[in-house]
């Protein structure tokens, strides 16, 4: 569980990164951001997919 909440939290902030980086128009390091959050939120969201159906 301890890894589900670490890559949580480190995507959302990749996210804000991504925010920041596309308000000051640097448009390859906001794309980076984005890689790196979504690879993050989705490695979190099947961790917590695997965790619930093994405690069922």
């Amino acid at each position: 569980m301890r890894h589900f909440y670490f890559r949580l939290a480190l995507g959302i902030v990749f996210l804000g990164c991504m925010i920041y980086c596309f308000a000051i128009t640097n448009i390859k390091l906001a794309l980076m951001y984005l890689l790196f959050s979504a690879a993050l939120l989705f490695s979190a969201y099947t961790l917590r997919k695997k965790d619930a159906n093994h405690q069922r």
